[in-house]
Formats: C-alpha cells, structure tokens, sequence
C-alpha cells in the first residue's frame, strides 16, 4: 500500500470518527486522554503475548490510532486555552538525570 492509500484510510477513519456520537466531548481531552485513546489503538493487536496480530487488525488499529491522533492535533488550539500545556518549558538532553 502506497503513503496515498494510508493517507486516504487515515482521513476516511477521521471522517467516520468525527461523525460517531459523543465527538462533542472530545473538547474536554486533556492530553493524558488523547495518549491513552491513542496507546489504546496502538497497543489492541500487539496485547496477546503468544497470538501473532492479523495482518487486516493491525492495520485497522494502526490507521485508527493515526486518526486519533490527528483529532489530537485538531485539539491542540483548544487544549492549549485550557492550560493543558507548559508555557514553553522544554528540557535538555543535557538537563535529564540519567
């Protein structure tokens, strides 16, 4: 499948998610809800330890998390007047404790 193709999944995943009942509470994501909405698809066919994921199903789980987290994106405006962010706080590979 070419980057045309999962981009077309992607946005038609977009589409259908925007159109799902409740999306109007998707305003009220904080950024911890948009990573465990997201980690949630990432990590549906990978949580059986012995059962190798179907090819289909992973994709799926792939193109919808890609979905979320454009609606994550989307939010960011919107997460930002919320104060979900730090005012331009960034640390340093330097400033990590390791």
């Amino acid at each position: 499948m070419n980057r045309e193709a999962i981009m077309r999944r992607i946005l038609a995943e977009r589409e259908r998610q925007f159109d799902l009942p409740g999306r109007e509470f998707d305003v009220r994501n904080g950024v911890n809800d948009w990573v465990a909405i997201i980690g949630r698809y990432l990590f549906e066919e990978t949580r059986r330890c012995v059962v190798k994921p179907n090819r289909t199903n992973f994709e799926d789980s792939l193109v919808k998390a890609a979905a979320v987290l454009l609606a994550a994106l989307e939010h960011c405006s919107t997460m930002d007047a919320n104060a979900q962010f730090s005012s331009n706080f960034s640390l340093d590979s330097d400033d990590v404790i390791g």
